[in-house]
C-alpha cells in the first residue's frame, strides 16, 4: 500500500467518526465511493503469483572526439498476466548525461507483449555496470502497488581519451636487456655504427671490414653496432580528491587520466615496459608489461579511477616508490599540492630518474575567479607558492612540466626530454 490507500483509509475513517460523534447518516453513505474506489484497486491489483517478467539489456557504443555515446536498450517481456500499470526505471550511474530518451516509463503490458526503455547517454570516461531494472506493477488507480528487480545484466567501459604522439625521445641513464629503439652505449647488434675490433670464433662473416683488414694483412677485424634496448618506465597518477578541481561539470583529473592514457600509449608503442601507480583511495598498482594487452589494462584500471578524499593520502611523500625497479624512468602525472616536494628528494636518494608533468590547477581555476583585486592578490600568492614548490624540484635536477591543460602536451614533454638530464649525452 502507498500513501494514496493511507489517505483513502484516513477520509473514510474521518467521515465514520464525524457520522457516529454527530449521529449523521449521510456522512456515513458518503463513504461508500471511496471504498467502491479502494475496492476495484485492490480487485485490479496484479497478483504476486501471475507475474512474470523477463527483461534482457542491449548495449551499442559510439566513441569520436574521447566522448562516448552509449545507446541502452531494454526490453521487458510480459509472460504472465496483463498489467494494467508498469512503470520501468534504470539507475542513473555516476558520469552518466543522458542526451535522448528517458530513464523511466510507464505503460500498460497485456500479456505476451513486450515494452522497450530506450535512452542514449554521453560519458567521458568511466565504468558503468548495470545488475538489475526496477518494475512497478499497480492496479489502474495506482493504489496497490508492488516492486519487483529484474535482472538484466551488462557492462561497459569508456576508456580515457587517448591523443597519439609522436615516438618520444626516450635516453635514459639505465635500460633493460631487451631489444628494443633506445641507444645502450654498448657494442653488439643494432643499427648505429659503434666501433671496430678484432675478429673473434664465431662472428658473422657479414660483419668483417675488409677494408681494415686489406690494411693489416694476417688479421681480421669485425664491426660493432650500439645495441639498442628498452627502457622500464613507471607512471604515477595523482588520484587525490585535494588535487581535482572541478569546474562547469569538467574535472581537472580527467585531463590527467588522458595525459597518462597518452604517455603510456607512446612508451608501448615504442616498445618500453611501463607499469602504473594510482595514488588514490585505494592504491592501484598495475605491474610493469609489454604490448597491447599492457595498454589494454592501462586502460581499463584508468577508466575505473576515481578521486577519493583520505587523510592517510595528505602528501605524496607516503607514495609506495618501492614498486619500481631502480633502473626505471618514473613520470609523475600531479598537480602538486603544498609539501609534496618532499617525495622528490627521496626518489633522487633511491637513483630514480624522474619528469615531473604538473597541470597547473591555477590556469585551469582562472575562469572561475572573480575580477577583483582581492583575488587577484590571493591568486597570484597561490602561483608565488606554486612556483616555489617547483623550483625546489627542479633544484634536484628534475625537469618539471608545467602544464596549462589547454595545450598540446606533447611538445611538451618531448622538449622536457630534449633539454634535460633525462636524455644522456652520447
Amino acid at each position: 500500500m502507498n500513501s494514496r490507500v493511507l489517505t483513502l483509509l484516513l477520509i473514510v475513517l474521518g467521515l465514520l467518526l464525524t457520522a457516529l460523534f454527530t449521529r449523521n447518516g449521510d456522512l456515513a453513505w458518503m463513504t461508500i465511493p471511496f471504498l467502491i474506489y479502494l475496492g476495484i484497486g485492490i480487485l485490479q491489483a496484479p497478483s504476486p503469483g501471475k507475474i512474470r517478467l523477463h527483461a534482457q539489456r542491449s548495449i551499442e557504443t559510439n566513441r569520436s572526439n574521447g566522448v562516448s555515446s552509449i545507446q541502452v536498450s531494454v526490453t521487458v517481456s510480459n509472460l504472465g498476466a496483463t498489467i494494467d500499470r508498469l512503470c520501468l526505471s534504470d539507475p542513473l550511474q555516476s558520469g552518466m548525461h543522458i542526451i535522448d530518451g528517458q530513464i523511466r516509463q510507464e505503460v500498460a503490458l497485456r500479456a505476451g507483449d513486450e515494452a522497450w526503455l530506450d535512452y542514449t547517454f554521453q560519458a567521458e570516461r568511466g565504468s558503468f555496470n548495470w545488475k538489475i531494472l526496477r518494475a512497478r506493477l499497480s492496479d489502474p488507480f495506482g493504489l496497490i502497488e508492488t516492486d519487483l528487480e529484474l535482472g538484466a545484466e551488462a557492462q561497459v567501459q569508456v576508456h580515457p581519451e587517448l591523443n597519439k604522439f609522436r615516438p618520444l625521445p626516450l635516453r635514459p641513464q639505465r635500460t633493460l636487456p631487451s631489444a628494443g629503439s633506445i641507444p645502450a652505449r654498448l657494442g653488439g647488434s643494432g643499427t648505429n655504427f659503434w666501433g671496430v675490433r678484432e675478429y673473434h670464433p664465431g662472428d658473422p662473416l657479414r660483419r668483417l671490414d675488409w677494408r681494415l683488414t686489406a690494411r693489416h694483412p694476417g688479421k681480421f677485424f669485425t664491426k660493432e653496432f650500439e645495441q639498442e634496448e628498452i627502457a622500464d618506465i613507471g607512471l604515477i597518477l595523482d588520484a587525490r580528491r585535494k588535487t581535482d578541481l572541478r569546474a562547469d561539470g569538467a574535472s581537472l583529473f580527467e585531463h590527467s587520466a588522458r595525459a597518462t592514457a597518452s604517455l603510456a600509449e607512446v612508451f608501448l608503442r615504442q616498445g618500453n615496459r611501463v607499469s602504473l601507480l594510482i595514488y588514490g583511495k585505494p592504491i592501484v598498482n598495475l605491474f610493469p608489461g609489454y604490448g597491447k594487452v599492457q595498454l589494454y589494462q592501462i586502460l581499463h584500471t584508468l577508466a575505473q579511477a576515481t578521486t577519493e578524499s583520505d587523510a592517510s593520502l595528505d602528501s605524496l611523500q607516503y607514495l609506495p616508490v618501492q614498486m619500481f625497479s631502480s633502473h626505471s624512468l618514473i613520470l609523475i602525472i600531479s598537480p602538486l599540492a603544498p609539501n609534496d616536494w618532499h617525495l622528490f628528494p627521496r626518489l633522487r636518494a633511491f637513483g630514480y630518474q624522474v619528469l615531473l608533468i604538473s597541470p597547473d590547477p591555477f590556469d585551469y581555476a582562472e575562469r572561475m575567479l572573480q575580477a577583483d583585486p582581492s583575488t587577484r592578490l590571493a591568486s597570484r600568492l597561490a602561483r608565488l607558492e606554486r612556483q616555489l614548490e617547483i623550483s625546489k624540484i627542479t633544484q634536484l635536477w628534475i625537469p618539471v612540466v608545467n602544464w596549462r591543460v589547454s595545450q598540446p602536451l606533447s611538445p611538451l614533454v618531448r622538449n622536457a626530454l630534449n633539454h634535460t638530464r633525462i636524455q644522456r649525452e652520447l
